[in-house]
């Protein structure tokens, strides 16, 4: 959009704010905006959050609300929800997913109604701390399995597994954070936003393998532990690079996904059952990192 610059007095010069995004932001005279030059750019944000209206559900007109719909309204910020249902699995659902969803409660309860409203309003000031939880949780996640199979103590992995809900509750927030305020480099909300739903994506690969391992019973052979090892290797990369960039590590990241994809898709030819479907996630692992790395590029340019 083009505005016009309007003159006032003899040394200052205005341009009007776009109406939807002042309303968006509930913003009014005296309010504070911050304003970041960038070249031949500037950059107008504001410290406040979308002004997110309450949010009614009836159940019946979605055929089906489970606990991944109540979800994706945490997700893009709502404040109050108030929903209807018609089958008490409804609300068992909702119960069960309302302890991931951080800051949310349910503040009253119908027979056939449920309220529900977000009491924490200070975590929205703590994008970067949750961002680092989420990595640090996979991180320990990795490490868990990484001992279960040394040990080959498989019944473990349950509780490694365990992570990944852990997991889910710091990248939800982080989510609703963006959705809600936006990133602290406005422009490069998409790119942050790719970042977080890549790191949920790789801890849920990590709980699909053991989910396999649990279910099968099966013990791997030593070489499919190097396989692991190599692909949290080149996970940890990007952790590392994302906190502490190195040319070198950058270099592995574009390189390595090829290399490792191709090794393991030939490996696949020759394997079937367990050890099939496990290398599968391992190239899944590996395909999402690349893809959240470069997220990560696209954010430092």
């Amino acid at each position: 959009m083009k505005r016009k610059i309007v003159q006032h007095g003899s040394s200052s010069l205005t341009v009007t704010l776009p109406v939807k995004w002042v309303d968006q932001f509930n913003l009014k005279k005296g309010d504070e905006i911050n304003v970041e030059e960038a070249g031949d750019t500037l950059l107008v944000s504001t410290d406040k959050s979308v002004s997110v209206s309450k949010k009614i559900v009836s159940t019946s007109d979605y055929g089906l609300f489970t606990k991944n719909n109540l979800s994706h309204l945490y997700q893009l910020g709502y404040d109050e929800i108030e929903i209807t249902f018609e089958d008490s699995k409804t609300l068992d659902e909702i119960k069960e997913r309302i302890p991931g969803c951080i800051g949310y409660e349910i503040i009253d309860q119908k027979a056939n109604k449920v309220f529900i409203k977000s009491i924490a309003t200070t975590l929205e000031t703590e994008f970067d701390t949750l961002l680092r939880k989420s990595f640090l949780i996979t991180n320990e996640m990795t490490n868990s399995i990484m001992e279960c199979l040394e040990k080959k103590e498989y019944s473990k992995l349950k509780e490694a597994r365990n992570m990944e809900s852990l997991n889910n509750k710091f990248t939800d927030v982080c989510i609703r954070i963006l959705n809600k305020k936006g990133y602290k480099v406005p422009r490069r909300t998409m790119q942050m936003y790719e970042i977080v739903k890549n790191i949920e994506r790789i801890a849920d690969e990590f709980k699909y393998i053991c989910d396999l391992l649990v279910n099968s019973g099966k013990k791997l052979d030593k070489k499919f532990l190097d396989y692991f090892k190599e692909t949290v290797d080149y996970y940890l990369a990007f952790y590392n690079m994302f906190y502490r960039f190195d040319p070198k590590l950058k270099k592995k990241l574009y390189l390595g996904r090829k290399e490792l994809t191709n090794k393991y898709q030939k490996e696949m030819e020759k394997t079937k059952g367990t050890e099939s479907v496990f290398l599968h996630h391992l190239i899944n692992i590996i395909q999402k990192t690349y893809e959240g790395a470069g997220g990560y590029f696209a954010l430092v340019l």
